[in-house]
């Protein structure tokens, strides 16, 4: 498994999608050898020193990445799976479709470092990286997390893929007492410029008897907007990067979470709120209309307010219910069964490599 996800300690619902392949794989009595440039990069931590050795480091396992995936490949003896960076090619024969918020979006982007940017660049105009391209190609089965993802790994690469929604971890959060009392206040995350953070003052402000709690590591535009939305004298209460039991906790306790992303490629902390019983209140944008009911859309930030203002759903126990219940389809059960299926049929497939991907496609056309 080549990785540039932290699997040892998963911050990011992407993180966690690679962490539950890699116990799923181990479960099941494979060997992994596994190389994530967060974990390497923790390793080697004593003698870092500095940011910028810090850099250089991650550039040399970054490169790592490419050429190990390549040889390994190459060789055939290992199933590669992996996820693909933008501005490092990574060979396998299966890859995850995540893409970053704002994929394809100008919205946020002229807050990313030259490095982020360049890698939006590569990752959306494929001709820029002709050696992605070609890892790209070598891959036998493209994922994606969501028939949204699909459509838009299809457009910009021409590669067909199958979708695999991602694991949620929600099993503390089914244990949430639907019926409780709740706090009447609005669950905002990833308050980062990227994540849609510059249109909360738009809602706040509308808002002034409506109790805002925002968690997350803000970025520098986060922290600027929530400043000056606290000198304005918003109810708005920032914690900054909080520990699972907390958000957990903060799901269960909070009547709505609002999505601010307008660019999110699928969007775990909605299905998150739902496990929960916290109404989601989200942009019809990305993978949400895919589990999410239309009426807790929101067209525009007036029609946010709308909704945040009318307690959509606040004290309909029959909503809560019927949310939580979508949620389900997000188990991490259903995820490991997906994963490990596709894995056995690379697996039969692999013996003989130059018909590798048809036979994998074909099988899958019988299989479905």
């Amino acid at each position: 498994m080549i990785s540039v996800n932290d699997t040892m300690s998963p911050k990011t619902g992407g993180e966690y999608v690679y962490r539950v392949m890699k116990e799923e794989l181990l479960r099941q009595g494979r060997t992994v050898y596994e190389i994530s440039v967060p974990f390497l990069l923790r390793k080697l931590e004593p003698e870092r020193g500095r940011v910028r050795v810090e850099e250089t480091y991650r550039l040399l396992l970054h490169a790592r990445c490419v050429l190990e995936s390549f040889w390994k490949r190459l060789q055939n003896r290992f199933l590669v799976i992996t996820s693909s960076s933008p501005v490092f090619p990574v060979f396998g024969h299966l890859v995850y479709h995540q893409p970053k918020t704002s994929t394809c979006t100008e919205k946020g982007k002229e807050y990313l470092s030259i490095h982020q940017k360049i890698g939006m660049i590569l990752h959306e105009n494929e001709k820029l990286s002709p050696a992605w391209l070609v890892a790209k190609r070598s891959h036998v089965l493209h994922l994606s997390n969501s028939l949204f993802t699909k459509k838009l790994i299809k457009g910009l690469y021409g590669l067909d893929s199958l979708v695999l929604y991602p694991p949620v971890d929600i099993s503390s959060l089914l244990k949430t007492d639907l019926l409780a009392k709740r706090e009447p206040a609005v669950l905002v995350t990833k308050p980062r410029a990227i994540s849609g953070i510059s249109i909360l003052p738009e809602i706040v402000m509308k808002l002034p008897r409506t109790r805002f709690v925002v968690i997350g590591e803000a970025d520098s535009v986060g922290s600027r907007i929530i400043d000056c939305l606290k000198k304005r004298g918003a109810n708005i209460h920032y914690m900054g990067y909080v520990d699972t039991i907390a958000k957990q906790r903060l799901f269960s306790k909070c009547t709505h979470y609002l999505q601010l992303g307008l660019n999110e490629s699928f969007g775990i902390t909605v299905i998150e709120a739902m496990a929960a019983g916290c109404v989601p209140i989200a942009p019809e944008s990305g993978a949400i209309p895919e589990y999410l009911h239309e009426n807790l859309f929101y067209k525009d930030t007036d029609d946010a307010v709308g909704k945040i203002e009318a307690e959509v759903g606040a004290e309909d126990a029959d909503l809560r219910s019927r949310l939580r219940q979508a949620s389900l389809k997000f188990e991490e059960k259903n995820f490991r069964d997906g994963f490990m299926t596709h894995v056995a049929r690379i697996e039969s497939a692999r013996s003989n490599d130059k018909q590798c991907a048809k036979a994998y496609w074909s099988d899958c056309r019988v299989g479905n």
